[in-house]
């Protein structure tokens, strides 16, 4: 008879608990069209190197708030940009290298090292990637205007640019 609360406690909470999975919608209320990914290099080592990520969206881009990118490992912030094709979605992500490090001031005035720069967040410190992706997907997360709820949209088909090189001119 005392197992009967502890039970009806346990059955709630595995219906009714927090999940740790993003839910996935099956439908969003924008189309995707063409997308593409290109991976740049640039000519000098302080240049870098990266790749930008661009979604083109058919339809509806005023009635959904974009939040967030995961592709290939990266959660990344989107730029709504329109041009004469319509509206993209706009990802660009710079790879870091590990020798690359800032210029920091030391002196022992500290108001002279007030333009220093906080050290950058590691790999611990920063959100871990909530799904398991092939190469050529993507989820785009979002809020529909008027509605606070955080939806996830996974799609696939990214098609791969030839990647572009820059060159860096010589010093005369």
């Amino acid at each position: 008879m005392r197992k009967i609360p502890v039970l009806t406690v346990v059955i709630l909470f595995g219906l009714f608990g927090c999940s740790s999975q993003k839910k996935l919608v099956r439908e969003a209320p924008f189309t995707i069209k063409d997308p593409s990914c290109q991976d740049y290099a640039a000519g000098r080592e302080e240049s870098g190197s990266g790749f930008t990520l661009i979604l083109p969206i058919a339809d509806n881009v005023g009635e959904v708030t974009f939040e967030e990118i995961y592709f290939r490992g990266h959660i990344m912030k989107p730029s709504v940009v329109q041009n004469e094709k319509g509206y993209e979605l706009v990802c660009k992500h710079k790879n870091e290298s590990p020798e690359e490090k800032p210029d920091i001031v030391m002196h022992a005035d500290p108001r002279e090292e007030i333009g220093n720069q906080p050290p950058s967040l590691t790999k611990s410190d920063q959100k871990e990637f909530p799904f398991e992706l092939e190469k050529d997907e993507v989820v785009i997360s979002y809020r529909e205007k008027g509605k606070n709820r955080l939806l996830f949209y996974k799609f696939k088909g990214v098609k791969e640019k030839p990647p572009l090189l820059y060159r860096s001119l010589p010093k005369n």
